[in-house]
């Protein structure tokens, strides 16, 4: 997948294009493990090697690849418990993340790559089990920043609720690790995005097991942003200034990182200050 999308990415998957490609997977590697090693989750695996591949090439073709992806691996989220009336239930939220940039594009948002997956609806999730979902937005500041930005991760908030639609405790949910420690990195002098995050009532959960809940709990996903492509202080300042209005990037950061200052009561760049502090990044880039 990865090849071809550097090279084919506009042909239909067929047999032809594998033919070229020749696999070197050594027995007793992670893509070619022995007995006992666990390989239920090998799925994780194999997106992480788009991300490898990309980053293998990256100095001879670096306007084919991207950077690495917030999505990647497409971390499965499982609710599962019993409804009031002792009936189970359970659902699956696949968290995805902000996607990597490129040389000519910025990472899209809340992307699962590179499964190609989309989110499921809020309204079919809170249709399908007891819980309720009171926050679902793209996080500010969450896609590495370059020349091209990274693709923005997503925040959701999810309510047990303990009225008279409670379910039976305790509501159990199972995390499924990926870039809580480690961001999805940047390219070319891009920066990498921001990591995951998992809370339960306003305190940093358990992100690699089972979480217990009971009633009146709010649990917190933080999904992680894609990786920048290039020097942030080349990235065009009307495109910061979109980013501002549009509430994708902080006035904070559109100054510290990118160089571009912003009035905030007029939401007009300021030139002057701009150059002056666009060029004295440059010399320390």
């Amino acid at each position: 997948m990865a090849v071809k999308s550097m090279f084919a990415p506009d042909v239909p998957n067929n047999d032809g294009c594998a033919r070229p490609i020749r696999l070197s997977a050594p027995e007793g590697s992670v893509v070619n493990c022995k007995f006992p090693a666990a390989v239920a989750a090998r799925m994780g695996v194999g997106h992480f090697l788009t991300e490898i591949i990309y980053r293998a090439l990256s100095d001879v073709l670096p306007k084919k690849v991207i950077a690495a992806s917030g999505g990647t691996p497409a971390a499965m989220n499982v609710f599962y418990g019993r409804r009031k009336d002792g009936k189970p239930w359970h659902s699956v939220i696949i968290r995805g993340g902000g996607m990597g940039a490129s040389a000519k594009n910025d990472g899209n948002y809340v992307y699962i790559f590179p499964a190609n997956g989309a989110n499921t609806p809020v309204e079919i999730f809170e249709s399908d089990t007891p819980l309720v979902v009171e926050k679902r937005e793209l996080l500010a500041d969450s896609g590495g920043v370059g020349k091209m930005k990274g693709g923005l991760g997503k925040r959701e908030v999810f309510k047990v609720p303990d009225d008279s639609y409670a379910p039976i405790p305790p509501i159990n949910l199972g995390i499924q690790s990926g870039r809580y420690i480690y961001p999805a990195e940047g390219l070319f002098g891009g920066k990498s995005g921001a990591k995951a995050q998992f809370l339960v009532n306003g305190v940093q959960g358990n992100s690699y097991g089972l979480t217990q809940m009971k009633p009146g709990d709010v649990v917190t996903i933080d999904a992680p942003g894609g990786g920048g492509y290039g020097n942030p202080s080349e990235r065009e300042p009307q495109m910061v200034l979109h980013d501002v209005i549009e509430g994708y990037v902080s006035i904070e950061e559109a100054k510290s990182e990118y160089g571009v200052v912003i009035d905030p009561t007029t939401l007009e760049i300021d030139t002057e200050e701009t150059d002056r502090l666009r060029k004295s990044k440059q010399e320390r880039f």
